[in-house]
């Protein structure tokens, strides 16, 4: 099997929705013979410094061991207006956004990561910090893109049976980004009864499109794993954060 990297994970930064602390996924990651790990948390990039400065911690230890270094990438789930501009504040739809993956290719990259996440902030935050396509289109350059989870626009629109829509987004998705533009799939099958056995069937729906999709106008597609947590016996305190973050009852599935 291929080595495999995840690019879609949060750390307890993602507040009251992960649970995953930034030494316990490096290290998990590195004794599960991983070679680096992206760090994309909820709209913000809390993390970062922690982040790089454990992984270079134990890039020494690794070095004096005569094995290669680990690789950090940085990056962030951000919200994406749902009505396209992050000053609109007025409806229900504005207190979030849609889902997108940003990941840093070089030191550009990550100055354009900071400006857009630092706006979001301090102009676009309506309930949560957002950003827009005017946004994307003013500081893409040296950013890798993936349409995220099914809270992205695509697989939203998908769910929707809005196809042409999703089309459309693609298309103005990888016009932008190019080459640096993937389509993310993800397949969680629950296993245990109180989980949430909705999700799988929907992202299967979503998944079959985005191949659609994929080989018709020739994007890389990309699979995610969605972290939250470190390791599947986390999955109770996860529930019981989620449920804090939510306003639910634990058997509330």
């Amino acid at each position: 099997m291929s080595s495999f990297v995840h690019l879609h994970t949060h750390t307890q930064y993602s507040l009251l929705d992960g649970q995953a602390s930034v030494k316990k996924l490096v290290d998990k990651a590195i004794k599960d013979g991983m070679p680096g790990i992206a760090i994309t948390d909820h709209g913000n990039m809390f993390a970062i410094k922690e982040f790089m400065n454990y992984v270079g911690k134990t890039n020494k230890a690794l070095k004096a061991e005569g094995k290669e270094p680990f690789k950090p990438i940085i990056g962030c789930e951000v919200y994406v207006a749902r009505r396209g501009d992050l000053n609109l504040k007025t409806e229900k739809a504005d207190r979030g956004g849609y889902h997108l993956i940003l990941l840093a290719k070089n030191f550009k990259g990550y100055k354009n990561l900071l400006k857009i996440v630092s706006k979001a902030w301090t102009d676009g935050f309506y309930d949560r910090p957002r950003t827009d396509r005017k946004e994307l289109e003013k500081y893409h350059e040296g950013l890798i893109c993936a349409s995220a989870c099914l809270g992205g626009e695509i697989p939203r629109l998908i769910q929707d049976d809005r196809l042409q829509e999703a089309e459309e987004s693609v298309l103005w998705y990888k016009n932008l980004f190019g080459e640096d533009y993937y389509l993310e799939l993800q397949l969680h099958k629950a296993t245990v009864e109180r989980a949430n056995h909705e999700a799988y069937e929907m992202q299967c729906k979503v998944n079959e499109k985005l191949v659609e999709l994929s080989r018709k106008h020739n994007i890389p597609l990309i699979c995610t794993n969605d972290v939250h947590f470190v390791d599947e016996k986390d999955a109770e305190a996860h529930d019981r954060l989620i449920c804090l973050s939510t306003g639910k009852d634990l058997d509330d599935p």
